[in-house]
């Protein structure tokens, strides 16, 4: 039996990777490593089990992966390092002040990076040759962004410790890859549209007019674009894929068209 564990797991971009490993048999199981879970829906139900743990607290994330390995074995096949985001008060933060607090930089730094090595420090020694690891970045991580500077430089940081993870982990036969999401209506970008537009009552709104005018493609991205991807890194079709990021954003980093 093939088994993944996916962080954030419980919803939003999580639920789409854990949807997409098992629609395309990736694995056979999943185990979602969440701060707060939440009932899977019931086609995968049966597939899906929660392990609650906070991914920044060094004991909780060993508690937890210690509970996942005596329930699906004691080599992880894959590795979603999914978990990150912000919340509403950070989001506000950086809209009203050119610098954010020390706090909460730290905070976005903790959640958004920190949490993605603490993850693979407890993981990846229980890895086999053949498994695979994918991060999710952020274009925030490839393209300045002066309104989210901490969360940018956190998800610039996934980016760059992927690529290192990658050179370390070839001789193992592990491969690491990440994924670059673009705008997902997902809980944080409704944190960030109300942050940016001036309320809850705006914030779809906001995002909306963000796809209008940042994606050449003028269609918003989704959780299951997000989790075919992973799904494809994660694998064997991409057996000879690592060290790689691929940006699923409408083709926002290519810039805008031309004429505009």
């Amino acid at each position: 039996m093939k088994y993944a564990i996916v962080t954030g797991g419980a919803r939003g971009l999580g639920l789409g990777i854990v949807t997409a490993l098992l629609d395309e048999v990736v694995v056979d199981e999943v185990a979602v490593i969440d701060r707060e879970l939440a009932p899977p829906p019931a086609a995968i139900a049966g597939h899906v089990e929660g392990f609650q743990a906070d991914v920044t607290d060094e004991r909780s994330v060993h508690d937890a992966v210690e509970a996942v390995a005596r329930r699906f074995g004691a080599h992880p096949d894959v590795l979603c390092n999914n978990a990150g985001g912000g919340e509403r008060a950070w989001f506000e933060s950086g809209r009203q002040n050119r610098w954010d607090s020390v706090e909460t930089w730290r905070k976005y730094v903790d959640l958004n990076l920190n949490s993605v090595y603490i993850v693979c420090r407890e993981v990846v020694p229980r890895m086999r040759a053949g498994a695979a690891i994918c991060n999710t970045s952020s274009i925030a991580g490839i393209l300045p962004s002066p309104f989210l500077a901490a969360y940018a430089a956190a998800k610039a940081g996934v980016i760059s410790y992927t690529k290192t993870l990658a050179l370390q982990l070839g001789p193992a036969g592990i491969r690491v890859n990440a994924v670059a999401p673009g705008l997902i209506y997902t809980r944080v970008w409704e944190n960030l549209g109300a942050a940016m537009g001036g309320g809850d009552s705006k914030a779809r709104a906001t995002f909306e007019a963000a796809v209008h005018q940042m994606v050449p493609l003028r269609r918003e991205q989704t959780a299951q674009d997000i989790g075919r991807t992973t799904s494809w890194l994660c694998s064997e079709r991409a057996n000879n894929v690592t060290g790689q990021i691929i940006s699923v954003d409408g083709g926002i980093t290519l810039g805008r068209p031309a004429g505009e």
